[in-house]
């Protein structure tokens, strides 16, 4: 009978501890808010990415050129870093290489090149 209480007791104390600490909801970064945190901030809600309720799936590049506009304007925008990762030796690399929605981004152009940038 314990159980029974305890274990969906925990699980509210979880999931409260987030969305008090922070302003946007749940959000599991510790240095800051993930790409998805950014969107739902924006306005948009789930289904501005993913067709899916619940997803199960990764959001296609197309999905996101389709608001951020074609790789050129996307490379465009970013053209005052320096290299631009926008313009890469390996063509249009796929947005979820280095960008993720509800977790950390990474620099994979770091795998290869000694590369010190911040990817949102």
């Amino acid at each position: 009978m314990r159980f029974r209480i305890l274990i969906p007791a925990m699980a509210v104390l979880w999931v409260w501890r987030f969305s008090v600490l922070s302003p946007s909801g749940p959000t599991w970064a510790a240095q800051g808010l993930f790409l998805g945190d950014k969107h739902k901030n924006r306005g948009m809600d789930c289904s501005g990415c993913h067709t899916e309720d619940p997803p199960k799936q990764n959001v296609p590049m197309a999905v996101c050129l389709g608001c951020h506009g074609d790789y050129r304007k996307v490379a465009a925008k970013t053209n005052k870093l320096d290299p631009n990762p926008h313009d890469s030796h390996l063509g249009e690399f796929d947005c979820e290489k280095c960008h993720h929605a509800h977790k950390a981004s990474v620099n994979a152009c770091a795998a290869c090149h000694q590369m010190d940038m911040k990817v949102p």
